[in-house]
């Protein structure tokens, strides 16, 4: 089983690149910044790249545990409940995460068929203490929005370090559907980096952001990584078309209708440290807990609307699908 995990993580990660401590730049002079590089040529991997439904079926039945909505109770922190969203974060401590995201592959369709849409996210956070107390915090990755929207990053904090600094960001770049390495790390007291860099089209975004009270070592963080589905104020209604807050329901009003963000591949997620600035696998012994929502204390779905793929802690493949029936 060991031996086939591999051979198929293999196969979905050609040519894998990770990201140590020592790589880390110098932080910049703005608070926040983006930039963006994309080389001339394509790589002709791109197509041999492709994985068919039959290889992603086969990497979740070698899955070693599966997370669903129906059987699967959350075993402690769960921020993102407001829409199907998978989540695991780790214990205080570190200074630096990074992952493969297979955005190449995953299938996303956020349109209604009145022409409203839902959002996608899949990202990477950072949770700032105080002792055991939490904070402040910040969420830095890929959003999809838009009825023709690209992928391109973002990023949402609680409290900025400068009252000048705006909460919300987006980038005007767009990303193309591809495998991207990301690495997210501290640079500095008080300000992380995300970098993303696609394997096949060369495109290369970057965003320095505020955390205000985080320290340079890790010493009073924590990093989580995070995909979901988000609603839009104007898809926030029940069954009966009313304005709604009540997520369960307004996730049963949008059932049914070929919404999802599934056959996502997540791999070889680090932890980086002072201890391990190379970087460390981040198994569940690195892990605070690990939530979905809707979990099985949502006892109103009669289907899954999020199920997760588990592969020895540090590679997952992600399932977000709002249909009582597969939909393509």
């Amino acid at each position: 089983m060991k031996k086939l995990l591999c051979l198929l993580l293999a196969a979905l990660c050609v040519c894998l690149v990770s990201c140590g401590g020592e790589e880390i730049s110098q932080v910049e002079s703005t608070p926040a910044e983006s930039s963006v590089t994309e080389s001339a040529e394509e790589s002709s991997m791109e197509s041999s790249e492709e994985l068919s439904i039959d290889v992603i079926q086969s990497l979740r039945d070698s899955a070693a545990g599966v997370l669903d909505s129906l059987t699967y109770t959350n075993n402690g922190k769960m921020g993102d409940l407001d829409g199907p969203a998978f989540a695991v974060y780790s214990n205080i401590g570190y200074n630096g995460a990074s992952a493969t995201l297979d955005l190449k592959n995953a299938k996303l369709q956020r349109v209604l068929p009145d022409g409203r849409f839902i959002n996608a996210y899949a990202f990477f956070g950072i949770d700032v203490y105080s002792g055991e107390w939490w904070q402040n915090c910040v969420d830095v990755g890929f959003c999809r929005s838009g009825v023709t929207g690209k992928w391109h990053l973002f990023y949402n904090m609680y409290q900025p370090l400068n009252e000048s600094t705006p909460t919300w960001y987006e980038s005007s770049v767009n990303l193309p559907d591809d495998i991207y390495d990301m690495t997210f790390a501290m640079e500095g007291d008080q300000y992380v980096r995300l970098t993303v860099t696609g394997r096949n089209r060369g495109r290369t975004d970057t965003v320095l952001v505020e955390v205000k009270g985080a320290k340079a070592d890790g010493s009073n963080t924590a990093f989580l990584f995070n995909a979901a589905l988000d609603y839009p104020p104007d898809t926030l209604v029940d069954r009966e078309g009313n304005y709604c807050t009540d997520f369960a329901e307004i996730t049963l009003a949008h059932s049914d209708q070929k919404l999802f963000f599934k056959n996502l591949p997540v791999s070889d997620l680090k932890l980086y440290s002072a201890s391990h600035p190379e970087g460390e696998a981040w198994t569940p012994e690195l892990t605070h807990s690990t939530g979905i929502w809707p979990d099985k204390s949502v006892a109103v779905f009669d289907y899954a609307p999020t199920t997760v793929y588990t592969f020895d802690g540090s590679s997952y493949v992600i399932d977000l699908d709002m249909n009582r029936k597969t939909a393509e």
